[in-house]
């Protein structure tokens, strides 16, 4: 299982900072398999995008496999939410998409934790639910080679303005060189703490 969550603290209308954590563990709430810590800054370019950078610290114990080990990820790239219109019996959607470069290093010798990698990812909700299917797919390269991708199915629950949570499975389908494949089940809750009014988009939701 995979828990993640994020408290996002709005700086002004164009600057946000978001603290990250997340663990993996191989059963429900134990046998820990990793962790990791760090700051998001997001810049608002348009009133539906922003760019992102930011740093995790990665804690791994060492030991379980030659590939395990403590390292350092830096990343930056952009994000964008497309308000979808009514279809037909569909309901206004939320797609989010995000392309980030990120950086691994510092890792133990043997590791593969020394490398780039691109990600980019796609996520589908209903904005106007309560409790909506949450769907999403997201891929990841190499400079040039395959490393693996993770379809995704779940639930998503804005059980508060300011608080949403998701739950759900992906499929981690790796390639041989980027680890073992492995079924997840996941947890994810958001946290925003917005100081000021979208004045370019007044009807925007907290998330």
């Amino acid at each position: 299982m995979w828990h993640w969550w994020n408290q996002e603290f709005e700086l002004s209308r164009k600057v946000s900072v978001v603290l990250h954590g997340q663990f993996r563990t191989v059963r429900p709430l134990h046998d820990f398999l990793q962790g990791r810590v760090g700051p998001i800054v997001k810049f608002l370019i348009l009133p539906r995008t922003a760019l992102v950078g930011g740093y995790y610290y990665r804690r791994e114990p060492n030991g379980r496999s030659p590939g395990f080990g403590d390292s350092h990820r830096y990343f930056g790239g952009i994000v964008n939410n497309s308000f979808l219109r009514q279809r037909g019996a569909l309901p206004p959607a939320l797609l989010e998409t995000r392309f980030l470069t990120e950086r691994f290093q510092d890792g133990p010798a043997g590791a593969l934790t020394n490398y780039t990698r691109f990600r980019y990812r796609n996520r589908l909700s209903f904005r106007e639910w309560k409790v909506s299917p949450l769907l999403g797919y997201e891929v990841f390269t190499f400079v040039r080679s395959f490393w693996g991708q993770r379809p995704l199915a779940g639930v998503r629950w804005r059980a508060h303005p300011r608080v949403m949570v998701n739950a759900g499975y992906f499929w981690d389908g790796r390639a041989p060189r980027a680890g073992v494949q492995r079924h997840v089940l996941f947890t994810n809750l958001l946290i925003r703490f917005k100081r000021t009014p979208d004045t370019d988009l007044p009807k925007r939701p907290p998330f």
